[in-house]
């Protein structure tokens, strides 16, 4: 069994809302409880939009639930559910419809309690709506202070791996002519992949919530710098994916055409290594600068294309795809190498995240 640090921050949010309602003799202490559960999110900026968002959405419910109470003291079932189909459409209109669960459960509250109190409507609508505010606003601070997320070590981790993967399979079949069992890991490649798109997208949205503590910081220049390691790996597994799906047609190339494909591959796998083993060891002279890819790409295309002429013009018809997506590998690993020479010169000492000892909790 693993613990994670939001599964603890969720318990924990909902203890404190509870100890809090407890303590001002709140009758519906079961209301923050369930708010702080439902606006803990993966990321500090996250929380932080949904508090808003859970302002503006609670406000209509409330408003509505008090004007429908004003028109209907005794509210029917059937009134309930026209306020909320109101409610619901208003906060769709608004681009607020993250909220609709909270704000049907504020509406309900109001509408079905109200008429079984003897606080005022405004007041007792009042206090629903603060309870809501209050669960919230605890889930908020609790994700701000206690194991806030840190999602860069965790990014730079999944961009290492999804690089390795992807040169694991292009080496089995540009070296050892693996065959089609080379691509046997590339589904679970695609998913890391796409993990690490999810997780910079969190990056960015902590360096938000962060901006301003982080002004004077090279975290910016990590962000992007990681942003062009990811699309180069996103280009490079793009032509693995060209591969696999014409692996039928490509087995029919003659051998000489078969050998020029693998050697092409093999040095454009070259390149990739070098410009991540340079960032890795913080190294730039790793990387050969005089190296043309554009051209070498372009002269490989001209090969292929004039020698299949003379053996099967259909084939034509899947070199020049694959050649195009082997191009976008070359500017995507251009890119990155015009990026990383200019920042390892100027600032080569805070390129990298400093590694952390693993908790027995992380951030998911």
């Amino acid at each position: 069994m693993k613990f994670g640090a939001r599964t603890i921050k969720t318990g924990l949010s909902v203890a404190i809302v509870l100890l809090i309602a407890e303590a001002f003799q709140f009758q519906q202490i079961v209301v923050p409880a369930l708010a702080a559960s439902l606006a803990l999110l993966p990321s500090v900026y996250q929380t932080g939009l949904r508090l808003i968002e859970e302002m503006k959405g609670n406000l209509i419910g409330a408003l509505l639930s008090v004007l429908f109470l004003l028109l209907t003291p005794n509210p029917t079932p059937i009134a309930i559910g026209f306020v909320i189909i109101i409610a619901i459409s208003i906060l769709l209109f608004l681009n607020l419809e993250s909220t609709t669960r909270t704000v049907i459960l504020t509406t309900i509250l109001i509408m079905e309690g109200a008429s079984q109190s003897d606080m005022p409507v405004w007041v007792f609508a009042g206090e629903r709506y603060l309870l809501i505010m209050m669960g919230i606003t605890v889930a908020l601070i609790v994700n701000a202070l206690l194991f806030p997320p840190r999602y860069e070590r965790k990014l730079e981790a999944q961009i290492t791996d999804t690089f390795q993967m992807v040169v694991r399979i292009a080496r089995l079949f540009a070296e050892t002519e693996g065959g089609r069992s080379s691509f046997e890991s590339l589904p679970e490649t695609k998913k890391l992949h796409s993990d690490s798109k999810q997780t910079y997208a969190y990056f960015e949205e902590e360096i938000k919530a962060n901006r301003w503590l982080e002004k004077k910081t090279p975290i910016f220049r990590r962000a992007v710098l990681k942003s062009k390691m990811i699309e180069t790996n996103r280009a490079a597994l793009h032509v693995i994916e060209k591969l696999d799906h014409d692996f039928h047609t490509i087995e029919q190339l003659p051998p000489q055409l078969s050998e020029e494909l693998y050697r092409h591959i093999r040095h454009l796998l070259r390149r990739h290594e070098r410009l991540f083993s340079a960032y890795e060891l913080e190294n730039e002279h790793l990387i050969d600068r005089e190296e043309d890819l554009i051209h070498e790409n372009f002269d490989f295309a001209k090969l292929m294309i004039e020698r299949m002429r003379e053996e099967e013009e259909e084939l034509i018809l899947i070199v020049v795809p694959l050649v195009a997506t082997m191009t976008d590998w070359v500017k995507a690993m251009n890119e990155l190498e015009r990026y990383l020479v200019t920042e390892m010169k100027k600032h080569g000492d805070n390129l990298k995240v400093e590694p952390r000892k693993k908790w027995f909790f992380e951030d998911r």
